[in-house]
C-alpha cells in the first residue's frame, strides 16, 4: 500500500495510507505559508511532538471536528483531554499498535511549553511504521549522536528532519543526522517560515544527494510517495 507525505509548510505534515489519515504537528491558520487552512484537514489521529504554538495551534480545532486521536505525551495528552479531545497518552521510548500500524516516541531535544504557559513535558519526535514502510519525524530537536541507535532499530525509508537552525539543527547538523540515521530519503521541515530559520533546501538537497540520499524537497500543497 503507497505511503503518501503532503507537507504544508512548517513542520505540519499528512500522511495518507488507503484509510488512514495521520496528521503531524498542525499549524495552519497561523502559518504564513502554509497552502490550506486547518478546515481542510481530515485526520483519524494527530502525532504531536512538542507544546510550542507552531506545532499544536490547530490540534483542539482539528480534533474537535474530525474526532481524530491526539497521539501525545503524558502531559500534554492530559492538556487536551481538559478540551474535549479524544487523545493516547505516551512517553519517549514507548510504543504501542494502532489501526494505522505502530507509532514509536523517540527523544528529542528541544523545550516544550504551551503558549498559556503550561509545562508540555518533554519534546519527542516519532517513529512510524505503516504499510510496510518507516517514516521518522524528528520534530524540533538539535543534533544527539542516539540518532545512530534509531538506525539500529529501524531502516527508516523517510526521515523529516528540520533545518531551520536558530531553534533546531541547521542544515550542516541535519547533514550528520542523515549520515546516523541512514534514511532512503530526507525531507527537511522546520525552515523559511519566519525570517530567522530561512534556509536554501537545494543546496541541503544537493549535499544529500552527495551521501546517495534521495532528497524530498516539497513546496506546500506538495507531496510524495514513500
Amino acid at each position: 500500500m503507497p505511503v503518501k507525505i503532503i507537507y504544508h509548510g512548517h513542520s505540519n505534515l499528512e500522511l495518507h495510507s488507503d484509510a488512514h489519515r495521520l496528521q503531524f504537528d498542525p499549524f495552519y491558520d497561523q502559518n504564513p505559508i502554509a497552502d490550506v487552512r486547518s478546515d481542510s484537514a481530515d485526520p483519524n489521529f494527530i502525532l504531536l511532538s512538542h507544546a510550542h504554538f507552531d506545532h499544536t495551534d490547530d490540534a483542539v480545532r482539528i480534533a474537535r471536528r474530525t474526532g481524530a486521536t491526539v497521539l501525545a505525551n503524558f502531559e500534554m495528552a492530559e492538556y487536551f483531554s481538559k478540551r474535549q479531545v479524544k487523545t493516547a497518552a505516551m512517553n519517549i521510548g514507548g510504543g504501542a499498535n494502532f489501526p494505522f500500524g505502530r507509532a514509536t516516541m523517540t527523544f528529542a531535544i528541544h523545550t516544550s511549553t504551551f503558549p498559556d504557559g503550561t509545562p508540555g513535558g518533554v519534546p519527542a519526535g516519532w517513529m512510524v511504521e505503516i504499510s510496510g514502510k518507516t517514516v521518522y519525524f524528528a520534530g524540533d530537536t538539535a543534533l544527539f549522536g542516539d540518532m545512530a541507535l534509531l538506525a539500529k532499530i529501524w531502516k527508516i525509508d523517510l526521515a523529516c528532519l528540520p533545518i531551520g537552525d536558530f531553534y533546531t539543527m541547521g542544515p550542516r547538523d541535519a547533514l550528520m543526522a542523515a549520515d546516523m540515521l541512514k534514511p532512503a530519503a530526507v525531507l527537511p521541515i522546520h525552515y523559511n517560515t519566519f525570517p530567522p530559520i530561512a534556509q536554501d533546501a537545494a543546496a541541503f538537497g544537493e549535499e544529500l544527494r552527495k551521501k546517495g540520499i534521495v532528497p524530498v524537497i516539497l513546496r506546500p500543497g506538495e507531496s510524495f510517495v514513500v
